[in-house]
């Protein structure tokens, strides 16, 4: 059998089973079938001699040999990020501006940490937040009013670029002897004598009502606040309840200050979108701004999906 040597691609492959604990999550990830990444696995399997991870665990297990490639992975996949980010430095120099526009209210539980990341490689590029919660991010890139945005809906326009960051499934939350926690699924149906609490944002940036209860005629109570722990406050006290990103809420789900419930037989999923525009897009700090905030997501928040 003609030698396999090992690769960057094995070691990005290994890495994303180990973050997803799944064979079909981590071939998307990497952008291959799943057959495709089984196949190149079996090859390097073939290659040692040894089972590199259990096949019926789930999540999945590695065996030592498979921890031991993880551990070379850890070791030279952040040197090759860096020697990269280095030559585009020398190619296109390091300084610079980013000013970055967000359109969610939990944006930031996320993105503070990726770009304190950012930070550590890119030390003479300025980043900014342009302050407030703002509709019409787009607007923002085009009038250059921000360089980067969340986005959580792809509007085609002429010179800006859409590129996924992750979908993310928003679950019901309500107090723990709330009537609704006896209910494992919610329907839309269930909101209509409850008082929904919410950030203060249009209608049609929130999903729940955008996608489940409006189709259906159902526009109930509601009851505004700007802060995430303020609105699980109000839910833990039943004055309400409310649909939020699981990665947001799950600390609090944890510490069982509220119950969360999956919303609809198919669940309720949204996505986010980094937005830039055209003409920046060979800029090597912006496009390694995306790369971070990306692997820094799925590398820390619980519960995300691949968004092609």
């Amino acid at each position: 059998m003609k030698p396999i040597f090992l690769e960057l691609r094995h070691l990005k492959t290994l890495i994303a089973l180990k973050e997803t604990g799944s064979v079909s999550l981590a071939a998307k990830r990497v952008y291959l079938t799943q057959s495709a990444l089984s196949h190149q696995i079996k090859l390097l399997e073939d290659q040692y001699g040894l089972p590199l991870f259990e096949r019926k665990s789930q999540p999945l297990r590695f065996t030592a040999a498979g921890e031991r490639l993880i551990k070379l992975a850890n070791e030279i996949l952040p040197k090759v990020v860096e020697a990269e980010r280095s030559l585009s430095r020398i190619k296109q120099g390091e300084a610079g501006e980013l000013k970055i526009a967000v359109e969610c209210h939990t944006c930031f539980d996320w993105l503070m940490p990726a770009m304190d990341n950012f930070r550590q490689h890119w030390s003479l590029v300025e980043l900014d937040i342009v302050s407030g919660f703002h509709t019409d991010t787009i607007g923002l890139l085009l009038t250059h009013r921000a360089d980067w945005a969340v986005v959580s809906e792809i509007e085609e326009t002429p010179g800006i670029i859409h590129k996924p960051l992750f979908s993310y499934e928003m679950v019901g939350l309500c107090a723990k002897d709330h009537p609704l926690a006896m209910k494992e699924v919610w329907q839309a149906e269930d909101f209509i004598e409850q008082t929904l609490i919410t950030y203060p944002v249009p209608d049609d940036m929130l999903d729940l009502l955008r996608k489940v209860l409006h189709p259906k005629g159902i526009n109930p109570a509601r009851r505004t606040s700007e802060l995430t722990i303020a609105i699980i406050q109000l839910v833990a006290s039943k004055r309400g309840v409310a649909a939020l990103p699981f990665w947001a809420v799950k600390p609090y789900l944890d510490r069982g200050y509220v119950v969360a419930r999956k919303i609809t037989d198919e669940g309720l999923y949204s996505n986010l979108y980094g937005a830039f525009r055209e003409m920046d897009s060979e800029v090597a700090f912006i496009d390694d701004f995306y790369e971070t905030v990306k692997s820094q997501s799925f590398s820390t928040l619980p519960g995300l999906s691949i968004l092609e």
